[in-house]
């Protein structure tokens, strides 16, 4: 069931990734993250109500943290995919949030196999493959050296967001995602009054307001299958497997948008592939 819910929430993670990035373009970051995080806010409040558990403040702690890693992901990446070229980015975030829960592993006393190292030191190798860095010919789908720091930060960011969840116990229910929004909620509404001036000239479209409602509904499920899936199962496997998000953000671009990528950008995102899946077996 755990390895179930995992895919779930990668193919979910990869849509709302794809409607956010389509969102940015009719609106501001700003607003777009403000929209789907009040949203959220007001989903896990009515989980909280409707399905009750013991207020665990430890767990809470570990959801706060977990928010800074979720939304601080998700402002860095919409911010990143409002520059474009969402199936070359996409691989490279995964990638990064894949690794992550691997090196927390490491560093907690776990000591990965000969094939996990191999898929991490795959993994470094698509983000210079994928950003187009060694190709010799122009790309048909480049990244900005900013797009690709932010795109860095987000994959970071997404990586504690998994982390910080798993390290949360079961028994507090749903109160880790109410708990997600303590720190980051603040900080948006203070984010939002400083910058009102630019909220007031950013004027919602109804076609940004119609991929933000779908961005919400689909990270909102991926959120849950994600939580219940690394309480039944291993860190170090549901987070590989829920990493493999751009799979379904890349099918989307390439889909809906006609994005096209050069030669070396597909070896790129067939090597984040493979690292993805070494990292998972060796975990």
């Amino acid at each position: 069931m755990a390895i179930f819910l995992a895919v779930i929430s990668a193919v979910l993670y990869g849509w709302s990734d794809y409607m956010g990035g389509r969102a940015t373009r009719h609106m501001s970051v700003l607003r777009v993250t403000l929209y789907v995080e009040s949203l959220m806010t007001v989903s896990y409040i009515a989980l909280v109500v409707f399905d009750p558990a013991p207020f665990v403040l430890r767990d809470v702690m570990w959801g706060a943290i977990a928010g800074i890693g979720g939304v601080g992901g998700v402002a860095a990446f919409y911010l990143a995919l409002s520059m474009g070229a969402i199936s070359v980015a996409s691989p490279v975030a995964g990638v990064l949030s894949a690794v992550v829960p691997v090196i927390v592993g490491i560093a907690l006393g776990e000591r990965p196999g000969v094939i996990a190292m191999l898929g991490i030191l795959l993994a470094l190798s698509s983000v210079v493959l994928v950003s187009g860095a060694l190709s010799s010919r122009r790309a048909e789908v480049t990244m900005p050296r900013r797009q690709v720091t932010l795109v860095i930060v987000s994959g970071v960011l997404f990586g504690l967001w998994y982390v910080a969840l798993d390290m949360a116990g079961s028994e507090s229910g749903w109160w880790t995602l109410l708990g997600s929004r303590a720190l980051t909620v603040p900080a948006l509404i203070i984010a939002a009054f400083v910058l009102r001036g630019r909220l007031k000239a950013d004027r919602a479209s109804s076609s940004g307001n119609r991929w933000t409602l779908g961005a919400w509904a689909t990270i909102l499920i991926a959120n849950l299958a994600y939580l219940v899936a690394v309480r039944s199962g291993l860190l170090s496997i549901v987070a590989v497997i829920a990493s493999m998000y751009p799979a379904s953000t890349i099918g989307l671009a390439i889909l809906l948008d006609r994005e096209r990528l050069s030669k070396t950008q597909w070896l790129g995102v067939g090597v984040a592939g493979c690292a993805l899946v070494l990292v998972g077996l060796g975990a």
